[in-house]
């Protein structure tokens, strides 16, 4: 709600009195750090200041700064949040977001060897693990993946609507294309010297694993590329709304930056697809 407020000052959107001093409340440093539980009134003023024609013209404007894509579903349920007997369902754990700092054990799958010769285990364990994708993460991803078998490389596709939490005028997608160039170790060698302080060490090191893309938040781009064409971000795209067009076009550039002969699974998927 910070987010929204600021953005709302910035663009000059005025606040009305009521809702002026919900968001003074929303910004103080005490309620944003401090371990405090809100109380369903004060939730309740948070939903009407979120519906206010300042802070909806704000988040109408949201490709021009960094939020989270559930915030419209966070202030829609946040009574429900604050209610005493509150226990989230499992829609309200899809939609959390818990930034990944280091390196996270996600989880351990065991599943029975196939084609299992005499001397193979009955089962194996495949070892997943999350690393931080933000920039300042992306140093240590070579000391964290150096023995690993496979990399499953996750990418918002309504990222080509957005810019990054750490500068808001670079395009999320644009980035993600640029990281996963230096993933597969693919070389653009019209540049001989990038020049980036964020460049990906290590490049050569993945090249040769099996890589799977991941496009994910398929149902948000869905309904996003009908308001803002795929042209914006990629002027070369001529394929219209059409999402499954412009999921094509998405999955013809990643392949783009792989070397030749790179072969990358790609899947269009979403996290929500079941509820």
């Amino acid at each position: 709600m910070k987010v929204l407020c600021d953005a709302a000052e910035r663009f000059g959107y005025e606040l009305r009195d009521e809702d002026r001093k919900t968001a003074k409340w929303v910004q103080d440093e005490e309620v944003q750090y401090g371990d405090i539980a809100i109380t369903v009134v004060q939730a309740k003023a948070i939903r009407k200041l979120y519906k206010s024609e300042a802070i909806q013209n704000a988040y109408a404007r949201r490709n021009e700064y960094w939020i989270l894509d559930a915030c419209d579903y966070y202030m829609e349920h946040v009574p429900r949040f604050a209610a005493d007997d509150y226990v989230p369902d499992d829609r309200d754990l899809v939609m959390c977001r818990i930034r990944t700092t280091g390196r996270v054990l996600d989880a351990k799958l065991k599943v029975r060897f196939r084609e299992r010769g005499e001397t193979d285990p009955e089962y194996i364990t495949y070892e997943i693990i999350d690393v931080g994708g933000q920039r300042n993460e992306r140093k240590k991803w070579v000391q964290m993946v150096s023995n690993v078998k496979a990399i499953i490389f996750l990418v918002n596709l309504a990222g080509y609507n957005q810019v990054l939490y750490e500068n808001k005028e670079i395009n999320r997608m644009r980035e993600a294309l640029e990281v996963f160039g230096k993933i597969t170790g693919w070389r653009d060698e019209s540049k001989s010297n990038t020049g980036g302080r964020h460049v990906l060490k290590g490049g050569d090191l993945f090249k040769h694993l099996p890589i799977y893309l991941l496009l994910n938040k398929k149902d948000i781009f869905e309904k996003m590329i009908y308001k803002v064409g795929l042209d914006k971000t990629f002027p070369e795209y001529q394929g219209g709304s059409k999402s499954d067009e412009a999921i094509d076009f998405i999955k013809e550039t990643f392949q783009k930056k792989c070397p030749s002969g790179k072969s990358v699974k790609m899947l269009d998927i979403t996290g929500v697809s079941r509820f």
